[in-house]
């Protein structure tokens, strides 16, 4: 995916070190990134676009957004995530016109003012980074809670962790890390004045100030006593070369991953010294930086540097408990889950097409209408060659790239195998250029499964022409050996028809079999679990999955193709939109173990 970040900063900032370091993340997974920002003072791989956003005269805000609005066509850009106020404001404005879903990152409290509870600039999804920012957006701006969620920011545990700490510097060292500007400076002035008041040399410590490109001339008062020094981009030697870390939001979270003792204090409050018993009740301020009531007494910190210097590490509980508040991975995830889930509801997903039979004449038909004549069939095909579509199979697919801007893409998958598949199928996908992918009951001749109510069956392929077709380009996925309702047999008998239906054609076509659809669409999760372990990539069902293709690969939504559906209902059927449509207000719950009907895993 194409993702645009915009944030407004001049000097470095929490905001612009969780941009930076999440579009690096998103690029080693394939997408591409591009940032917008006044500045750019750490080292990313992402294309940087300089823009004075933070100059907020009105002329000046109606060029920002036309380049914006450039910037987002000329790069096809597919998702915009903004990361600070005005960023927010001017991206909203640029994703409207582009019709393009927008992400935004709160990192701080806002300004409560009437504009701000009118003009919600937030885009289709808002992010909190901790609990009290969420809480002062939607108790005093008033936007929607469901808009919203907290994701923490992601720090990578790759580069910040205590192997990196090889050695305690020879006297003890407390850094105070952060800008020395504004309230974060406020904050380290006081933090200085409360130290000073009993000497460092009391505590038998060197103090370090690190932070902020020119240090302001109040801070003349305490060069006796600390040595400070510039902004420097590698934060993580600093933290390593300390004894204790003092700071907030980012520099907190850094240092703690790498197992220093931290003290907490942002520009909104003074938290202390992070425990095991207090982390969870910092995380809601962002280690001090965000809290509508908070305190700046600092009348514990001296006693909470002694208390750190004797700690030397943080427990191995604490830690995990960063780690997994503030894993990048686990960070990253999430917010791709948002891209691609906003983006497939607003522009585009995957149509996934269910068939089954083909028929010629009105005799061949059945009883249960999982059928489409030839004729109907090719009137289809005619659509989707006309207006652009490319058929791909999920030996094909990449979940990332399944959202082209130059191609629309679309899987046509037809249930069971019948030997029309050969006779009529075939034909029709080499005359368009098409790609199919047939999932097939490998234990059957004829769909015997449906006798008791059809009163005949219909012949399956043979092994000669499944051969063929693969060869051919249409790809084959299992279907199980004898089309069982997987939810309605034991374990044993559940795990013979899923594995014995991919070794069958794996042997057969000398090639991985990734795909699996579940007999009648009918799943839980103890099935769902047996399929991923036989080895499969895809689970497809019929229509319970969820709207967009990502949330779960194994419980996949198709698009049911009925013996009635013409070509006007199947271009709704395709358009991109259609099961968000179909199914408005539609919230998908992870798919619940039926103990009754469903199979224990623990006997495989």
């Amino acid at each position: 995916m194409n993702v645009l970040m915009i944030l407004s900063q001049v000097e470095v900032t929490g905001a612009e070190v969780y941009a930076a370091a999440i579009s690096d993340k998103l690029i080693e997974r394939g997408h591409k990134l591009f940032i917008v920002s006044d500045t750019l003072t750490v080292s990313t791989k992402a294309k940087y676009f300089p823009m004075p956003l933070n100059k907020r005269r009105a002329d000046l805000q109606i060029k920002h957004v036309i380049k914006l609005i450039r910037i987002i066509k000329q790069n096809k850009i597919m998702v915009l995530h903004a990361h600070s106020r005005i960023a927010s404001k001017l991206g909203y404005i640029a994703s409207k016109v582009c019709g393009i879903p927008m992400v935004y990152t709160a990192h701080g409290h806002h300004h409560n003012n009437m504009s701000k509870k009118i003009f919600h600039a937030y885009g289709d999804h808002t992010i909190a980074i901790c609990e009290n920012v969420r809480d002062q957006i939607v108790n005093d701006l008033m936007w929607d809670a469901d808009k919203m969620e907290v994701i923490r920011n992601g720090v990578d545990s790759n580069i910040f962790n205590s192997s990196f700490c090889t050695k305690q510097p020879e006297r003890p060292v407390v850094s105070i890390i952060g800008r020395l500007s504004g309230p974060k400076g406020d904050t380290a002035y006081k933090v200085l004045e409360e130290i000073c008041k009993r000497r460092p040399l009391d505590l038998g410590v060197d103090i370090k100030v690190i932070g902020g490109s020119n240090i302001p001339e109040k801070f003349s008062a305490f060069k006796h006593a600390a040595s400070f020094s510039g902004f420097s981009g590698n934060v993580r030697d600093q933290i390593a070369n300390s004894s204790v870390v003092i700071g907030s939001g980012r520099v907190a979270m850094e240092s703690l991953m790498m197992g220093k003792p931290t003290i907490a204090f942002g520009e909104a409050s003074y938290e202390g010294l992070v425990t095991d018993d207090n982390l969870n009740a910092i995380l809601k301020s962002n280690f001090g930086d965000i809290a509508s009531n908070g305190s700046m007494d600092v009348s514990q910190l001296y006693n909470d540097v002694t208390k750190g210097l004797k700690m030397v590490n943080i427990t191995d509980t604490l830690k995990d408990k960063v780690l997994s508040a503030f894993d990048l991975g686990k960070v990253t995830d999430r917010i791709e889950d948002l891209y691609q889930g906003f983006y497939s509801k607003k522009i585009y997903e995957v149509p996934i097409l269910l068939y089954h039979r083909i028929i010629t004449d009105s005799a061949q038909a059945g009883k249960h209408g999982t059928y489409i004549t030839l004729n109907r069939l090719e009137g289809h095909f005619k659509y989707l060659k006309r207006n652009g579509y490319t058929p791909v199979t999920f030996e094909e697919l990449s979940l990332i790239k399944r959202f082209d801007t130059e191609k629309k893409y679309v899987i046509l998958t037809f249930d069971d195998g019948y030997r029309d598949n050969y006779n009529l199928l075939m034909p029709l996908l080499e005359k368009y250029g098409f790609k199919a992918t047939i999932y097939l009951v490998t234990n059957k001749t004829e769909n015997s499964w449906d006798l008791k109510d059809e009163g005949r069956t219909f012949p399956l392929l043979t092994k000669e022409q499944v051969l063929e077709m693969s060869q051919k380009g249409i790809e084959f996925g299992a279907h199980t050996m004898n089309h069982v309702d997987l939810t309605q047999v034991g374990v044993e008998e559940a795990w013979k028809e899923i594995t014995g239906s991919k070794k069958h054609l794996e042997d057969l076509l000398k090639k991985e079999v990734r795909t699996f659809a579940y007999p009648y669409g009918r799943l839980n999760e103890a099935i769902r679990n047996l399929v991923k372990k036989a080895g499969f990539s895809y689970g497809i069902g019929t229509v319970n999955g969820p709207l967009a293709m990502h949330k779960d690969l194994f419980n996949i939504r198709r698009i049911v193709i009925h013996p009635d559906t013409n070509v006007f209902r199947f271009a709704r059927k395709v358009k991109g939109n259609y099961t968000y449509r179909k199914n408005k207000g539609f919230v998908y719950k992870e798919i619940e173990l039926n103990t009754e009907t469903s199979p224990a895993l623990s006997s495989i």
